[in-house]
């Protein structure tokens, strides 16, 4: 009961303050690469930049809660019952209008578990451009059927006013299905043909080591806007979800009446991929992390970052390709089947060892196996930290390990083992605080 007060409260806050300043809202939402696309739009609309009225989610406060705090411009209290008491201080003092929810734009991530969150959501915070960047099986034991996940990520597109936009992956059959909701604008973005904003090229950037060892260091895109074509480089990160993040990013610049150039300074400048979503870290041994550990709530996000890893042009006579993946969670009646797709990605992908951490885990190790990968390549463990114990022994100079798993997984415990830094973690991976350390 007072949880459900005080979810009540602050979304009535977050909503009367929206209401009464009007801020213009970006809202994101998809099964994979909603945070990785906030912080790319954020960054190309200037949100890093001294002085600048765009705000944008802390971390990944995308629900209930989260986008309440967002608007109001708190931090999640935790367990704290003093910090609770300014939340709702503050909450009221906002809500009620003797202060500012400071921001004239705000990119607000939005994520369902449920079906109707995505409602309450934009009850609160009603966008007025929106953004989805995919469809896949994330949290279908709550919420259903693919159709029954496309329905609930589409609210964002109903919900739009006619002067609204629709930024739509042009690449997912299921999201530009979406357009047909909506009298609003659309835009697509993808490699596909015909989207406004076309990815033409993607190609991760390497160093040669001492040892000669192409090592990851960035991503370089190339992104079509209409008639003009923009070629840059993302370092610290790599893959095709940070590409589209870019190419949304553009899209929704063009909006706001930026200039695709100035966009594509702020995010060479500002953007370097966030904790746990593909971004490159130095390991232990001469070795280079691909560290995808903030969640793994569909195969299309395992097997997009497998398929990522692969592309990299590696010595095979001295360099390894290292898959460490855990369970993928709350897939319901997807989840073996998505769990053994996964298994054949990494044998197709020409992985030269295979770690897995987890008993579901157990059916990506079987099927890699049933797709050629040799028994001695495939090695499985309980738990995270037996896979990380393992993987210090199994290591030497010049592989690529990548890393990921659901949140319950806690994979990023074994980037913490093998990074090079080990107390760079606080600031470099996910769930490095207290609140996570009691869960442990």
């Amino acid at each position: 009961m007072i949880r459900e007060t005080v979810q009540r409260f602050l979304a009535a806050s977050a909503r009367r303050a929206i209401r009464r300043e009007k801020p213009t809202i970006v809202a994101i939402t998809g099964s994979v690469g909603k945070s990785t696309a906030k912080k790319a739009i954020a960054a190309a609309l200037g949100a890093c930049e001294p002085g600048s009225d765009v705000r944008a989610s802390h971390k990944n406060y995308n629900n209930e809660y989260g986008v309440p705090f967002t608007v109001l411009a708190v931090n999640a209290p935790g367990r704290d019952p003093f910090a609770w008491v300014r939340v709702l201080w503050r909450a009221f003092w906002v809500g009620w209008g003797f202060g500012r929810i400071k921001g004239k734009t705000l990119v607000l991530e939005m994520g369902a578990d449920r079906k109707g969150d995505l409602a309450w959501l934009t009850s609160i915070a009603p966008p007025d451009i929106s953004v989805v960047t995919a469809v896949a099986p994330a949290h279908a034991e709550y919420i259903g059927t693919l159709e029954d996940i496309a329905t609930e990520k589409a609210t964002l597109v109903r919900v739009l006013p006619k002067d609204g936009l629709a930024v739509l992956n042009a690449d997912d059959p299921r999201v530009t299905a979406m357009r047909k909701e909506t009298k609003a604008n659309a835009v697509y973005v993808g490699e596909s043909e015909g989207s406004d904003v076309r990815i033409r090229d993607v190609r991760i950037t390497t160093d040669t080591d001492t040892r000669g060892h192409a090592m990851p260091r960035g991503l370089e895109v190339a992104l079509e806007d209409g008639a003009s074509m923009v070629r840059f480089e993302l370092v610290g990160t790599i893959g095709h979800p940070q590409a589209w993040a870019a190419g949304a990013a553009l899209a929704v610049a063009r909006a706001f009446h930026i200039a695709p150039e100035l966009a594509v300074e702020r995010l060479t400048r500002d953007y370097h991929g966030i904790a746990g979503r593909t971004r490159i870290i130095p390991g232990i041994k001469y070795t280079s992390l691909i560290d995808d550990t903030y969640n793994a709530a569909s195969p299309t996000a395992v097997t997009s970052g497998l398929h990522d890893v692969a592309s990299i042009a590696v010595d095979k006579g001295s360099q390894r390709r290292i898959a460490a993946l855990g369970d993928m969670r709350e897939l319901g009646a997807y989840s073996d089947d998505a769990h053994r797709t996964v298994g054949r990605e990494v044998a197709e992908g020409g992985f030269d060892l295979l770690v897995t951490c987890g008993t579901l885990a157990r059916a990506i190790a079987t099927s890699a196996r049933e797709a050629g990968m040799p028994e001695g390549s495939v090695l499985s463990f309980d738990s995270t930290e037996e896979g990380g114990r393992a993987l210090q022994t199994l290591i030497r100079p010049g592989d690529i390990i990548y890393v990921k798993g659901s949140q319950g997984s806690r994979m990023e415990k074994v980037v913490k083992e093998l990074m090079a830094e080990p107390l760079q973690a606080p600031f470099l991976l996910v769930r490095m605080t207290e609140e996570w350390a009691r869960t442990s």
